[in-house]
């Protein structure tokens, strides 16, 4: 990919005088992007098995910008481009090991610049990559790891203090005791990004809710707003409470982020991103200043993701990340710093992780509609909401001190399928905010 231009005197003008205005009302302004986000070509999508993520030292020189040097969500700009010792030693790889570059983009926050190669045909991706860990210019390289979202697509109790007719369905509203933590924070301002599909930021029980919307996958427009995943995650998060539709998020006053990063080969498909895409998303939350990550999906180990990872929670930004109960999937409940969230019907023993309920839940779908789904990505993104409803009241809260409060605050319920565990939001609460009380 070739550098980002610098912006034009006007643009930079344009783009201060934004973000003036923007701090001036303490509010979070999505400031249109000069360059567009390095989109997943097809093929990688179909064969990912042919490439490989390559990552080499790239010297920051200038405050970071989202991927591909452009910042987003503040006006501001950045300078980051690709070194000509970075460009000179991708150019040496691919001539030596027979490389073909697909993509690449400059990631300032971990100092790197990182390309996707196709391998040469004869050869297996394990062989090349030995080859390239032996190389001392290379500082990662990986195979390009697939990743995918675990909900399960399902077609198909009043609780008092809420207008919204689907409230009386959402027996995770009473679960977590929603209605009560209401009481004392909505998630007020706070930044979630979602890293997931496409999200249908029009749907009525979301209109005005998303600050910024990213797509790494594709330029198609009607593709993103028609996205199921993302929308069921972000209906969780922050669905508008009291507005006569529809159901009520568990933070319904929070600022969305909707990063496409993963994409669903059919309506009914779970939703499928990689190494590539994800990577870019985490570098742009990051330059966003968001509060929280949402990731609800799982895959392998993978290298880069798990140092914007690091990046992000050394930044002290919360990441909330589905834990799968195949050993396979490392990635991203089972990094020490990620706050893991499995299903509360979930049989498996995992004391460290947090737990919401995950079946049968309804949320949103795309074109104004609801229906039922399940799925721990359902569990991670109501974890997510009560982490958002706590920063709202101390927006200085660490991992460490989440992890106490949602730890302290589980509760076990008795129902006809059984016993289960469940964070309690308005418990959470009401150990952090003085003379906070719940009511059951």
């Amino acid at each position: 990919m070739s550098p980002s231009r610098s912006p034009s005197p006007v643009r930079t003008v344009a783009a201060t005088l934004a973000l003036f205005a923007c701090l001036m009302a303490d509010v979070v302004c999505a400031v249109s992007a000069a360059t567009p986000p390095v989109l997943t070509p097809p093929e990688v999508r179909t064969a990912p098995a042919q490439f490989i993520v390559v990552a080499v030292n790239n010297p920051v020189s200038a405050r970071p910008g989202a991927v591909g040097g452009t910042a987003h969500g503040y006006g501001n700009t950045s300078n980051y481009r690709v070194s000509a010792s970075a460009a000179a030693i991708i150019s040496d790889l691919a001539r030596q090991y027979s490389l073909t570059r697909v993509s690449e983009w400059p990631i300032e926050q971990l100092a790197m610049h990182c390309v996707l190669f196709r391998i040469p045909p004869g050869t297996t991706r394990q062989a090349v990559i030995e080859k390239l860990r032996g190389d001392r210019r290379v500082r990662i390289v990986q195979p390009l790891n697939e990743f995918e979202s675990s909900t399960g697509i399902e077609s198909g109790f009043d609780k008092a203090g809420y207008d919204d007719p689907y409230a009386r369905l959402q027996a995770n509203v009473l679960a977590l005791d929603v209605a009560d933590a209401h009481a004392i924070s909505r998630g007020a301002g706070v930044r979630v990004a979602i890293i997931d599909t496409g999200v249908d930021t029009r749907h009525p029980d979301l209109a005005g809710r998303t600050q910024l919307t990213r797509n790494y996958v594709d330029a198609d427009d009607a593709a993103f707003h028609s996205d199921r995943h993302g929308t069921q995650v972000a209906g969780l998060i922050a669905a508008a409470a009291n507005n006569g539709i529809g159901i009520v998020g568990v933070a319904p006053d929070v600022k969305l982020f909707a990063y496409k990063a993963c994409w669903q080969p059919s309506a009914g498909a779970a939703g499928r991103c990689n190494s590539f895409t994800i990577a870019q998303a985490l570098a742009d939350a990051l330059t966003a200043r968001a509060q929280v990550i949402n990731l609800s999906l799982v895959g392998p180990s993978d290298p880069l993701l798990e140092a914007l990872v690091g990046k992000a929670t050394g930044a002290g930004i919360i990441v909330v990340g589905a834990l799968s109960g195949d050993p396979r999937f490392a990635f991203p409940g089972k990094l020490p710093e990620v706050l893991p969230v499995t299903e509360s019907e979930s049989s498996a023993d995992d004391v460290a992780a947090f737990r919401a309920p995950a079946r049968d839940i309804v949320t949103l779908v795309p074109d104004g509609h609801y229906d039922f789904a399940s799925g721990s990505s359902l569990a991670t993104a109501q974890i997510t909401g009560v982490v958002a409803l706590l920063l709202a009241k101390n927006d200085r809260l660490g991992a460490s001190r989440l992890r106490d409060l949602l730890r302290q605050s589980t509760i076990r319920h008795d129902t006809t399928r059984g016993p289960y565990l469940s964070v309690n939001a308005c418990t959470a609460l009401a150990k952090l905010v003085r003379n906070a009380r719940c009511q059951s």
